[in-house]
């Protein structure tokens, strides 16, 4: 179990990434002594709790999916004692050393949730991923009346004074996207902050055609709320 000493937590969802979660994890620890929830999404690739040190492992028996896995990491960050939880995905496409600039910037502005900006012009994205995120972002922006830059992002900081952020119907890849619903129920704050384009050799457990017509279900599902 770790101790809640400090205001912001770290929560990483995971599901068949060992090997990347690890690198990520000591890359966490050479910057900052954040807390660390890792959510293990009913792995089968022998990720298991003995593996980690000083770190609140939660395991789902069954993968969920990625928004289950927020969703119960966000929760034990609250159950914890913290006021704000960062979020990093376990691929390595993030990286830890802008863990201290996401903080910053959450001090400054507490109660706004802060969401990483890729620069979608950048080659290093692939292609469909690009034009998948532009599309869902333009549908955003226009059904929320907000500037949505970048909707699938997992590299953000949330407020957890209100657990209605993250509460939603949406428990795979289109969770991080029906969040910007919510932001606009509770009349929050968005503060954009810039992040790198990084992908290399990694596995995606997103599916294209699947995702995207779960994200425009969740879409027409925001219209009944």
């Amino acid at each position: 179990m770790i101790s809640v000493t400090q205001q912001f937590s770290i929560v990483i969802p995971v599901y068949n990434g060992r090997d990347s979660l690890l690198l990520l994890l000591d890359q966490i620890k050479k910057v900052t002594n954040h807390p660390i929830i890792v959510i293990d999404d009913g792995s089968t690739d022998g990720l298991n709790e003995g593996q980690f040190t000083d770190i609140e492992y939660l395991k789902h028996e069954t993968n969920l999916g990625k928004g289950a896995a927020l969703e119960t990491g966000l929760e034990q960050a609250r159950k914890l004692g913290f006021s704000h939880a960062l979020t990093l995905d376990a691929d390595g496409q993030h990286d830890a050393r802008l863990i201290d600039a996401f903080s910053a910037v959450s001090r400054k502005y507490p109660k706004a949730l802060i969401v990483g900006e890729r620069d979608l012009k950048n080659n290093g994205m692939p292609f469909h991923r690009k034009l998948s995120n532009i599309i869902t972002s333009l549908m955003l922006s226009l059904r929320t009346g907000i500037r949505v830059r970048d909707s699938q992002v997992g590299y953000r900081c949330y407020p957890l004074i209100d657990r209605r952020l993250w509460m939603t119907d949406e428990g795979g890849f289109q969770f991080e996207s029906a969040i910007f619903f919510n932001v606009v129920k509770l009349r929050m704050a968005l503060i954009w902050q810039p992040i790198p384009v990084i992908y290399g050799n990694e596995a995606s457990h997103m599916h294209l055609v699947k995702d995207t017509l779960r994200f425009v279900r969740a879409f027409f599902r925001s219209f009944k709320c």
